[in-house]
């Protein structure tokens, strides 16, 4: 079986603009203001950057990282919604946001890949409100030479009484095709509030046995609140 591959990279901009993009193929980073780091962050560019302050960890299958503080300062992650605490670790998804110093990171890892199938996730949106609904796009691409080839789609990290799911789409070598993915609140207590990966897994198993490959997003599950009240008339 070919293992699924990832496109990962990383963006940084400083605060005067400049931006450089680094791919992420490495199990694990190191982020610091010492050249000997993996990406290494210039002093002249922005300060609150120790000579090894961040390592960044590939999870199982790449799709999240495990971003550890090995600093003395918190890392803002969000546009300062959620702090990360010194030599705390928390996974980072595709399209967060990390402040390290006066540097802001990208987070790009939402393409899977394996030799014959491309498939991507993106949301409208990152947080699942308790009265609406998010509104997913699934692209999935035939990278391979089989012609009329059916792929299959899987979603993991939710169960069915969370989505809808368009149909798999058929598609001849080169083309491409969106399956819209819609996502609302179950309002039930079997999947907790807060931050959840959603995967999708695209196979044609009669085209390309054996192959899959994974995008992953994380959203953001609103708390839903279902309380009962029972009154109780004492006797006089």
């Amino acid at each position: 079986m070919d293992a699924p591959k990832t496109r990962n990279r990383v963006e940084v901009t400083d605060r005067d603009g400049w931006r450089k993009e680094y791919g992420l193929q490495q199990a694990i980073l190191h982020i610091g203001s010492d050249p000997r780091n993996d990406i290494v962050l210039e002093g002249g560019r922005g300060a609150g950057i120790e000579a090894r302050h961040a390592q960044l960890i590939a999870t199982s299958g790449s799709r999240s990282y495990r971003l550890v503080n090995l600093s003395q300062l918190p890392i803002q992650v969000d546009s300062g919604n959620r702090q990360l605490p010194p030599r705390g670790a928390m996974d980072v998804y595709d399209r967060d946001v990390v402040h390290i110093g006066e540097h802001t990171f990208r987070f790009v890892l939402s393409e899977g890949i394996s030799n014959s199938i491309s498939v991507s996730l993106q949301f409208s949106d990152r947080t699942l409100a308790v009265d609406s609904r998010l509104e997913g796009v699934i692209t999935v691409k035939n990278l391979g030479t089989v012609p009329g080839a059916q792929f299959k789609l899987e979603i993991e990290g939710l169960t069915p009484e969370w989505y809808a799911l368009g149909p798999g789409p058929i598609l001849f070598p080169g083309a491409q095709k969106d399956v819209l993915l819609h996502v609302r609140h179950a309002q039930q207590p079997g999947i907790p509030a807060g931050p959840r990966p959603v995967t999708v897994r695209a196979v044609a198993p009669d085209a390309y046995p054996g192959e899959s490959a994974t995008a992953t997003q994380a959203i953001h599950i609103a708390p839903f609140y279902k309380h009962a009240i029972r009154l109780t008339l004492a006797d006089a």
